[in-house]
């Protein structure tokens, strides 16, 4: 069975992101996806169909495992796709710093420059408090992990409450629809969570046991 992994990357970013993600899961032997979405201009719904699409058009093999790792943003879009498309041969879905519930610095933002909502088409979905997303349309749903960061700058710190990586809180990368079945924290911050070996370990442990891997 082809093991797939479809690699899908957050705000103002493209698939090149993942590609260090990209390298080590395929040095592991899996074949993996990273679509360009216009995640900067575009809102999550938008986002969602555009990866459908995206899909849609690989030759993926008959017998697979389709699986979902996500960083930021990229997890909403993850998610949004999941609740509208029935996935053949759906595996487990992986989602870092994701904000589920939004961030309040994307609050901020359209409260100094409301024109920025016109600009930047997911900046609403990125504000407090998220979009709503249905649960996932597979039954039964796929086991889902969740990757939090813990230490980011400490000004970045200061301006969310209560433990977070910088731009996303945990409780906001906890609050989700569907239940998970694991969660790692990883001490760094927000833009860095996809890019550090540890990180790699763990997703490949939760892709492959449903379980991460903890030091």
């Amino acid at each position: 069975m082809e093991r797939c992994v479809v690699l899908v990357h957050g705000f103002m970013r493209q698939g090149w992101n993942m590609r260090y993600l990209s390298g080590e899961l395929k040095r592991r032997g899996y074949v993996t996806f990273a679509p360009n979405l216009p995640t900067t201009f575009r809102d999550v719904r938008t986002c969602g169909e555009l990866l459908a699409e995206y899909l849609d058009a690989q030759r993926l093999p008959e017998d697979r495992v389709v699986h979902f790792v996500a960083h930021s943003m990229g997890g909403l879009v993850v998610r949004d796709y999941l609740s509208r498309h029935l996935v053949e041969g759906l595996g487990r879905v992986v989602l870092m710093g994701t904000p589920n519930r939004g961030s309040r610095h994307g609050n901020r933002a359209l409260r100094v420059a409301p024109h920025l909502r016109r600009i930047f088409g997911s900046l609403p979905d990125l504000s407090e408090p998220g979009p709503k997303i249905a649960p996932p349309l597979n039954m039964p749903a796929p086991e889902v992990g969740i990757i939090a960061g813990t230490r980011p700058d400490p000004v970045r710190k200061m301006l969310l409450r209560g433990d977070n990586d910088g731009l996303v809180t945990l409780e906001s990368v906890r609050s989700m629809n569907v239940k998970v079945a694991d969660e790692i924290l990883i001490p760094c911050p927000h833009e860095w969570l996809h890019w550090r070996l540890d990180a790699v370990e763990a997703i490949i442990s939760f892709l492959e046991t449903g379980k991460f891997k903890k030091r």
